[in-house]
């Protein structure tokens, strides 16, 4: 190989592994960020509930909640694909008029089992007249696909809640849903749903895989660079 091209080969190699140490980096960058994040979650979570109608407060996603008023059992979205203890299901979120005003606070209630995850079986209905409720805030989710509603026969399902499509069921939305803590002995009837995991994510495997990739190019450069024999070839001897 000549100089030339022993000087581009070696060039080439070093951008390839200095981008793959840099983006293993950003990787742990981000892995640092979402720990941070995390930890700021728990701690909103540890707060006591704060009471929506008698803190006057927008809601905020993240900070558990104690609110007082009624279910309209006729007005819910069925959630469908979820499971619970590892049998297939609907998660079922019924609009709750909060006392002394016309706002509307979306419950998810939480888990009916069903065979295919997708067929609305018979939904207990939640506790008549007001009741109090303590759960969790979440920020109802906006979508491409309106949560992606399936219609079969007379059931309509959605994959996931939608700001949109809360919004046109019930025009006084907050912006955050209430998933509803307890068991199917409260005024949900239902058996609650786990908050979403606080979980480190994919950062660190990512990282660990551009550095071993930026490890590979350098052993890659450092066999295919290696000086060869450069001695003369020996002389044929003539028989």
């Amino acid at each position: 190989m000549s100089r030339t091209r022993r000087v581009v080969l070696a060039s080439a190699l070093l951008i390839l592994a200095t981008t793959a140490l840099l983006l293993g980096r950003w990787q742990l960058q981000r892995l640092h960020s979402r720990r941070a994040a995390n930890a700021a979650l728990l701690a909103v979570r540890a707060l006591p509930p704060l009471d929506l109608v008698a803190d006057g407060v927008v809601p905020l996603p993240g900070r558990r909640l104690r609110v007082r008023g009624s279910f309209e059992a006729q007005n819910q979205i069925i959630l469908r694909g979820r499971v619970h203890d590892a049998a297939p299901g609907l998660e079922v979120a019924t609009a709750f008029r909060v006392a002394g005003g016309h706002s509307i606070l979306w419950v998810l209630r939480g888990f009916v089992p069903s065979p295919d995850a997708a067929t609305i079986p018979d939904v207990p209905e939640p506790s008549p007249g007001e009741v109090t409720l303590i759960g969790l805030a979440l920020a109802v989710p906006t979508t491409t696909d309106a949560g992606q509603p399936l219609i079969r026969g007379r059931d309509t399902t959605w994959r996931r809640l939608d700001r949109g499509t809360v919004a046109r069921r019930t025009p006084a939305t907050f912006d955050v849903y209430l998933l509803l803590t307890g068991d199917a002995a409260g005024p949900g009837r239902l058996p609650s749903v786990e908050p979403p995991t606080l979980d480190n994510g994919p950062h660190l495997g990512y990282a660990l895989q551009w550095f071993g990739i930026a490890l590979a190019i350098l052993a890659f450069g450092v066999i295919a660079l290696r000086p060869g024999d450069r001695g003369s070839a020996p002389r044929r001897v003539a028989p």
